[in-house]
């Protein structure tokens, strides 16, 4: 029997937690070996996807800037070539045009932050979105959306029906693992000038809605009641975005800038806290790692976030600094506390993978093109 030809966009220069999602549910995705299925690539890094398992099909992007161009003639001029089954977009996009007749769609939809916190991005990113996700929405045969907050908003923003919607939530890489040797931990921890303070991390993109400014102000209040503490912020910078405490770091904040992720690995399991108190969050992937980690995190209860952390972290009901101070000093003052919020972070983490994400997926292609 022939097999389905399945393409699927995978922007994966571009780091973040879409550029993850997709790296990490095609590999878990062709490890699976589906019979049904003939897997075919279109991506700027295809150094990132197995040999052999799947065919890669290079489409350069010079910069995040070009990505609808990529969306809209690179991608659909290589379908026409191709003629598969099925076209996966996994990051909001479907081309406007072009698609192949006969072509079923499904797109992934990360979140609809540009909907809810417009002032948050440029006014090219809000048209390019905006436009896509509309378009998406209305075209793709199924949508998968990483939550069920994710989904719920797709349903309330843009008048999606809920049966069209699959939730397929992300998984942890097995490498993200509580560090047992207490002289590793403590190599990293002096590498971040840490190696005897209390050390707090935040991981993920610079960018407004993150809110990072909440957990350095927060810190700098304890730093100021005497609390010895060192943080790190690691992750790369979305271009534009420099704020004060970026331009000026006060003397308890390092900036690691882009991590590998054997290097987060690392900085997760050497931490005390990992703090995000970010105001909109589609999934929120570096809650997962960090739990995976062992590391307690401490978010804002807001959007997929208590679905996600559930009871492996503390959680506040805003983005204010006060609240999120409280939450970090009970975490770093109470060891047994702090224990126990890790042991139920790890068993939650344990409870994503992405091969379940890989299959789940295989079946929303199956129930698009029947």
């Amino acid at each position: 029997m022939n097999r389905a030809r399945i393409a699927i966009g995978a922007v994966a220069g571009v780091t973040g937690g879409p550029a993850t999602y997709v790296v990490e549910l095609l590999n878990a995705m062709a490890a699976l070996e589906d019979p049904d299925f003939e897997l075919h690539v279109l991506t700027d890094r295809p150094d990132l996807f197995p040999d052999g398992r799947m065919v890669t099909h290079e489409l350069p992007l010079p910069s995040s800037w070009h990505q609808p161009l990529w969306d809209n003639f690179a991608v659909p001029r290589l379908l026409r070539k191709l003629r598969p089954r099925l076209y996966h977009g996994t990051k909001h996009a479907l081309p406007l045009v072009g698609v192949p007749r006969g072509t079923a769609q499904v797109v992934s939809l990360h979140d609809l932050a540009v909907y809810a916190e417009p002032e948050t991005f440029s006014r090219p990113q809000r048209w390019q979105l905006q436009a896509h996700l509309g378009h998406a929405a209305r075209r793709a045969a199924r949508i998968i959306a990483v939550s069920e907050y994710t989904a719920e908003d797709v349903v309330r923003r843009l008048g999606v029906a809920r049966d069209k919607i699959d939730v397929v939530g992300h998984g942890v890489h097995p490498m993200f693992q509580p560090i047992d040797d207490p002289a590793r931990r403590q190599v990293v921890r002096e590498r971040y000038a840490a190696p005897a303070e209390r050390l707090v991390v935040f991981v993920g993109t610079a960018q407004p809605r993150k809110r990072i400014e909440v957990a350095v102000a927060a810190v700098a209040s304890l730093v100021d009641e005497g609390l010895g503490i060192r943080m790190v912020v690691a992750g790369r910078r979305r271009p534009g975005y420099e704020p004060g405490w970026m331009r000026n770091p006060p003397p308890f904040l390092t900036l690691a800038g882009e991590l590998e992720a054997r290097d987060m690995v690392e900085l997760y399991g050497a931490a005390d806290v990992m703090v995000s108190p970010s105001s909109f969050e589609g999934f929120g992937l570096t809650f997962v790692e960090a739990m995976a980690c062992g590391c307690p995190v401490v978010g804002v209860a807001a959007t997929s976030v208590p679905e996600v952390v559930g009871d492996g972290g503390v959680l506040v009901e805003r983005p204010e600094p006060v609240l999120v101070a409280n939450a970090l000093r009970g975490l770093l003052t109470d060891e047994t506390h702090r224990a126990q919020v890790a042991q139920q972070g790890v068993a939650r983490a344990k409870m994503l993978s992405w091969p379940r994400a890989a299959a789940r997926t295989l079946e929303v292609y199956r129930a698009a093109i029947t």
